[in-house]
């Protein structure tokens, strides 16, 4: 006969519940503050998708997928990190200049024969 079940602290309560029942659903529930940005995600009813506010779904495979292009397309451009792409750039000063189009069009294009 099967030793009793010894709860184990470090495991998840879902991963407890299937050690008790292996045949039981897995449930997730998390409880957490998240970031602003994150409001309004959740993951599908079955857990095979995340969910945005706008009712989009991704796959871990798709967003696996997604990760993986942006960091090979940052190691072609010779970065590093997503952070170091996103550095601001410094450049000199911009000179604007201010011309009154018909002044241009006479002297770049002359006046027209009347």
């Amino acid at each position: 006969m099967e030793a009793a079940w010894q709860p184990v602290h470090h495991m998840e309560p879902y991963r407890m519940q299937r050690r008790l029942n292996p045949n039981a659903p897995q449930i997730v529930e998390v409880r957490t503050d998240v970031p602003a940005a994150w409001a309004g995600w959740s993951f599908s009813a079955n857990g095979r998708h995340l969910v945005s506010p706008d009712r989009d779904r991704i796959t871990p495979e798709r967003l696996a997928g997604i990760l993986w292009r942006d960091s090979m397309e940052l190691r072609r451009a010779g970065l590093h990190s997503r952070r170091e792409a996103e550095k601001p750039v410094r450049r000199g000063p911009v000179k604007v200049v201010v011309v009154d189009l018909a002044d241009w069009h006479a002297r770049n294009v002359g006046s027209r024969a009347g």
